[in-house]
């Protein structure tokens, strides 16, 4: 099985969404309204704050040392359940958001590691080429 759950990978596919989010951010609010464009970014944001948590939880457990993590992992957990749970609940109570470009911005994270992962499966068997051929090769070049 290919290693792509990497804590690189978790790091550049919540990059990846931010960057989406951000390009997606015009085109939505002209074509569709300025708060789903703001409540897609506002969900990616959530998004890749949850993954990130998740990650820096995960890893806090599975280091050697745990009476210096525990402390640590008290705030995390503390951060990601009541606080960004909750967060997540206002942005949904409070209306100004739709439901659906939340949820959008939320599955955004997902859909990159999709992706990603796709795009290293398919390197990685050689399924993809990613060798320049002869012709471009500067040796040559004359």
């Amino acid at each position: 099985m290919i290693d792509i759950m990497g804590i690189d990978f978790i790091n550049r596919v919540a990059k990846t969404s931010f960057i989406l989010s951000l390009i997606q951010f015009p085109f939505t609010a002209v074509y569709w309204s300025f708060q789903n464009a703001s409540g897609i970014f506002i969900g990616c944001l959530w998004g890749a704050a949850n993954i990130l948590l998740i990650k820096y939880i995960i890893t806090g457990l599975l280091t050697p040392k745990p009476s210096s993590s525990k402390r640590k992992m008290l705030i995390l957990g503390f951060i990601k359940f009541p606080l960004l749970y909750g967060i997540g609940f206002l942005l949904l109570e409070i209306g100004y958001f739709s439901a659906i470009s939340l949820l959008i911005g939320f599955t955004i994270i997902f859909l990159v590691a999709l992706l990603k992962a796709l795009g290293i499966y398919l390197i990685d068997n050689k399924i993809i080429n990613t060798e320049l051929p002869n012709r471009y090769n500067r040796s040559s070049i004359k």
